[in-house]
């Protein structure tokens, strides 16, 4: 086998291994090792907020039976995805001594129409995502604690995925732009008001 072989085997190996390995990755470390700033605890709880809205949108989504097939599929693991969020989030807070809310904690209103069609729920997905990926991004910006950095980009990154499915419903453009923007806290935090009261 030649050297460009023998790479591109390795190279076929090791990207299959992390598939895998991802497909049962452990959740974040929730908990954070060091003492959390009160950015963090803000960060954390508008990050427990976001994933509560996350995991009712899925569920409405779904519930609404517009999609079918891969489509429903990829939006039950979405689901998932939200309530491992959720619990990393909650997890941080209890940990610090906090307690999270809940969805009991909220009135959760979705703009009319939302789950009329396959259109208007990918469009809302796209504006949702777009918003989640850039608020956990903006929190790997402003947290203060390592473990809480850690988790947002992580979060980001799968929050990017559902991003993709969205985007290609919506756009037929699954592949979106090299550098999402971060939103700041209060950007964020104005945004899921429209939504959680």
């Amino acid at each position: 086998m030649s050297a460009r072989g023998s790479a591109s085997a390795a190279l076929g190996a090791m990207t299959a291994g992390l598939l895998v390995d991802n497909a049962v990755a452990a959740p974040s470390k929730a908990v954070a090792s060091e003492p959390l700033a009160e950015i963090d605890l803000a960060l954390a709880r508008l990050a427990v907020g976001a994933e509560i809205l996350a995991v009712e949108f899925y569920t409405e989504a779904i519930a609404a039976k517009q999609f079918s097939g891969d489509a429903i599929k990829y939006f039950k693991r979405a689901l998932f995805n939200e309530q491992e969020h959720l619990a990393a989030m909650s997890q941080v807070l209890s940990g610090a001594g906090q307690t999270p809310s809940t969805a009991d904690d909220f009135t959760i209103t979705f703009p009319k129409g939302t789950f009329d069609s396959r259109g208007s729920i990918a469009k809302f997905g796209v504006a949702l995502e777009t918003a989640f990926v850039g608020a956990y991004l903006g929190a790997v910006d402003s947290a203060a604690a390592s473990d809480l950095k850690t988790t947002a980009a992580r979060i980001a990154a799968s929050e990017a995925q559902h991003l993709s499915v969205f985007s290609d419903r919506a756009a037929n453009r699954p592949v979106g732009i090299s550098f999402p923007a971060p939103i700041d806290y209060a950007t964020v935090s104005d945004l899921l008001d429209a939504y959680l009261s």
